[in-house]
């Protein structure tokens, strides 16, 4: 029988290929890659799998480091977190990368490795995401908008 590990990275092989993606196969840190065109100003997103014995992390990395107002794009990251039920913005202040978080517990004891569909559930969401709030954030790392003000203006749209 397989180990927990690669049976997670065989569900991750089994949703690029059922959906004919483009990747770039696991490494040796155990993270895969694809990609995927999203309606905003930054136009794609990266999307790395990075596979775990009880656990799956999908992380949509939005292309623009946010490397000069840290503090604003961190508060925008934050208010757009507050009421999230699935998932999370992420920031790395030191390299002010920002990626949409989503998180798949197969069990430790009771391992199942994830479906299709809940990866597929999980791409979605977290590409949604970034779609939703990007070009919003895009104004904060620009300087053409606040951060209270661009999430304001995101989610009175809801």
């Amino acid at each position: 029988m397989e180990n927990a590990l690669e049976q997670v990275k065989a569900a991750v092989e089994n949703y690029f290929e059922k959906d004919n993606l483009k990747y770039e196969p696991f490494d040796e840190n155990d993270v895969a890659r694809t990609g995927f065109a999203v309606k905003s100003k930054f136009g794609h997103v990266d999307v790395l799998f990075h596979a775990y014995k009880s656990h799956l992390i999908i992380h949509t990395i939005i292309p623009i480091n946010a490397e000069d107002d840290r503090a604003k794009v961190g508060e925008f990251l934050m208010r757009a977190n507050y009421g999230l039920r699935t998932g999370c913005f992420d920031f790395d202040y030191d390299t002010g990368r920002i990626s949409y978080r989503m998180s798949l517990f197969c069990g430790i004891d009771d391992f199942t490795p994830p479906t299709y569909e809940q990866i597929d559930y999980s791409v979605i969401i977290a590409v949604s995401m970034v779609k939703k709030y990007g070009n919003s954030l895009m104004k904060v790392i620009f300087g053409l908008a606040e951060p209270e003000d661009a999430i304001k203006e995101v989610e009175d749209i809801d």
